[in-house]
């Protein structure tokens, strides 16, 4: 293996996290895997095919470019395009059997003409605007929209949708939102409805509908975070990604001495530090705050000096049979510690979803299969 650095994946925890909820759902509701951004860090394409395999139905994805992707990788499975697809993408979407996302009228009536110009017919998901506030059509809109798009040569609805804004932390508001969206869609004659993201799919049962979106759970990591969880699933997901990388140079400084850019630590007494191949060119934050420790030989090291583009700086001082080509985990279990997603996301100021989708390309993905 040429990688030094490399995030190991496995796809056994991948399936095993699709089969609990698919049980948790029903066999009545199906369900959609969404790897949009590389599978959130995991990648897309092994990620997809492991949750087919496991009980998923359709793949969910940001862009007609991420479909057109798992197109192209042999991948056949429904999928839908949840973020904005311009008319000038319309023709791509649809020969690549793409299922598009509108909020408009005039951009439906423009991906019909294109799909009549193709000899095709272009799907739709309609989605509606309960409370989020990003994308979408606001409540009193929807009636009207749907008649106009229902009516529109070369578009077929083949769903209505909306997203949860705050599942993971506000009851109330999450029930409104539900509320909005039955009374938006009485009466609709499309084929699936669809509410539930991650949270919601384990929170949320009255409002599976026929079909439940699945991101951040899929990788094995907890919707609430930060919160306390919501649903006693979240203690059987199992984590997908470890990342790993090696010792590659250990030596002693004196007390003192400057570490990295800056020299901003300085060593207190005799010091012996490691440099480990990774940095904020592979995703390893920075600044304002850096992932804060990893493992080595099992036991916890701090991170040093101001983390580098290709190169960090650790305190293995403390743990004398530190070596070079050691393994250092900076996400994941070694022995009997562990440094989860979730600690890292609380030190950084952010959620688990940030800390591995923001996982550059330069770590090599390694997948295993741990069933």
């Amino acid at each position: 293996m040429l990688a030094l650095t490399r995030a190991e994946i496995d796809l056994g925890a991948i399936r095993h996290n699709v089969r609990l909820l698919c049980r948790h759902v029903g066999a009545g509701v199906r369900l959609m895997a969404v790897v949009k951004a590389n599978g959130y860090g995991h990648g897309a394409v092994p990620v997809a095919r492991a949750a087919l395999d496991a009980g998923a139905s359709w793949l969910g994805v940001a862009s007609v470019a991420e479909g057109i992707a798992l197109r192209d990788a042999g991948l056949r499975a429904p999928i839908l395009v949840l973020g904005y697809t311009p008319p000038t993408l319309a023709a791509e979407a649809i020969r690549h059997d793409l299922s598009l996302t509108v909020y408009d009228v005039g951009i439906a009536r423009e991906i019909g003409r294109v799909a009549r110009v193709l000899d095709r017919l272009a799907r739709v998901h309609v989605k509606v605007d309960t409370g989020m506030h990003r994308l979408g059509l606001l409540p009193h809109q929807v009636p009207h929209a749907l008649a106009e798009i229902s009516t529109t040569p070369g578009v077929h609805i083949e769903g209505v949708f909306t997203h949860l804004s705050s599942a993971d932390s506000d009851p109330e508001y999450t029930l409104w939102q539900v509320q909005r969206f039955r009374e938006a869609t009485a009466g609709a004659n499309v084929m699936l409805r669809h509410v539930c993201n991650s949270a919601g799919t384990l929170s949320y049962p009255q409002a599976h509908y026929d079909l439940v979106r699945v991101g951040i759970a899929l990788y094995g990591l907890s919707p609430y975070a930060p919160l306390p969880p919501a649903s006693p699933l979240v203690a059987h997901l199992r984590p997908a990604l470890t990342l790993k990388t090696v010792i590659a140079s250990v030596k002693w400084l004196p007390d003192g001495a400057r570490v990295g850019y800056g020299g901003r630590y300085r060593c207190k007494g005799a010091c012996r530090i490691a440099v480990i191949p990774i940095g904020y060119g592979d995703g390893f934050r920075r600044a304002p705050q850096n992932f804060g420790e990893v493992l080595v030989r099992g036991r916890r090291a701090p991170i040093v000096g101001n983390v580098c583009m290709d190169q960090s700086m650790i305190d293995v001082t403390h743990i004398p049979e530190a070596q070079l080509d050691d393994e250092v985990v900076l996400i994941g279990r070694q022995g009997d510690e562990s440094i989860t997603a979730d600690e890292i996301a609380a030190r950084l100021g952010t959620i688990n979803y940030e800390v591995v989708t923001a996982l550059t390309a330069r770590p090599t993905r390694v997948y295993v299969d741990r069933t």
